[in-house]
């Protein structure tokens, strides 16, 4: 079997087309990922000589060297690198193929890709499937990718997407320490918490987005004292009581009140109306609605509407 199009990933050398065997590039990426041509003829259960054939015979069509040895290792050029990191998630790809086409066969499937509300979904999807146990669920949690049907994601109010539904329009509160004395006020002002230490995921998403726009147009500089990638790991910086943070009233609070390390947790509400998202859930361009996905998506709709009215 012959992997075509991989030189379209990949920067040739010599400016031609490849044609690689796949065994060769699964040769290669266990070698890359223990540095060792040893490990990986053990994990692959071949010999030694054939995985260094097959990096041999990569490198003489690339025209580059991969590997480079160190001893009784091996270490990775520039170019191994690149070619890694390529050949990686291809590979990854293909070997869920087999899976994926089984659970074709014996279920339906939909890709959900969760770019918010993460918290809630899987109770959606067990609560989905109770009733629909036949459909399967690939879920995903990538900007970038573009292999999902449908997906769930945020933005600014002002912001409109085209075939997709709204769930939801979702006020943002504060949430801080129990043992602060936030706690006593019903509603915050901007001005209350001027002097206070924020604890913010990172630029990019629209809770970020929205605090930065309306800390700007007030004339406040928050004091950032710690930037994270992940809820998880903001919540529990709150839960010790690092700093303050800004925290979706809906789609977070089950999460909040299911679990008891989140009892130290406290949230209020913040006097400006400027301090909330729209929650969507998109249908991929050109998608062919099957049945299982329309009742999916009713029932997405009719979940939020239910947190909403709680």
């Amino acid at each position: 079997m012959r992997f075509e199009g991989i030189g379209q990933l990949l920067r040739i050398k010599n400016g031609g087309a490849a044609k690689m065997e796949i065994y060769q590039l699964r040769y290669f990426a266990y070698a890359a990922k223990y540095e060792n041509i040893t490990m990986a003829a053990q994990e692959l259960n071949v010999s030694q000589p054939s995985i260094s054939k097959a990096i041999q015979s990569l490198e003489r069509e690339l025209k580059t060297e991969l590997l480079r040895k160190n001893g009784r290792s091996c270490v990775l050029t520039h170019d191994g690198y690149l070619l890694q990191e390529k050949v990686v998630p291809l590979l990854e790809e293909i070997e869920r193929l087999p899976l994926e086409f089984r659970n074709r066969q014996k279920k339906k499937l939909i890709r959900l890709n969760v770019l918010t509300a993460g918290q809630l979904v899987p109770e959606l999807i067990r609560e989905f499937r109770e009733e629909n146990p036949d459909v399967f669920f690939q879920v995903l949690d990538r900007r970038e990718a573009t292999k999902w049907d449908v997906c769930i994601r945020s933005t600014l109010p002002q912001y409109v997407f085209s075939n997709a539904v709204k769930l939801m329009e979702e006020p943002l509160c504060l949430a801080f320490h129990k043992d602060s004395w936030l706690r006593d006020m019903e509603k915050v002002r901007l001005s209350d918490i001027r002097n206070e230490k924020f604890v913010m995921l990172r630029s990019g998403g629209s809770i970020r987005t929205i605090s930065d726009a309306i800390f700007e147009k007030e004339g406040i500089i928050p004091d950032i004292a710690f930037e994270c990638d992940t809820v998880d790991i903001l919540r529990r910086m709150v839960q010790e009581g690092l700093g303050i943070t800004i925290w979706p009233r809906y789609s977070w609070r089950d999460h909040l009140r299911s679990e008891k390390d989140f009892e130290n947790v406290c949230y209020r509400p913040i006097d400006n109306n400027e301090f909330r998202r729209s929650l969507y859930l998109i249908l991929q361009k050109d998608l062919k609605m099957t049945e299982e996905l329309m009742r999916f998506c009713k029932y997405t709709e009719e979940y939020f509407n239910s947190i909403k009215e709680e």
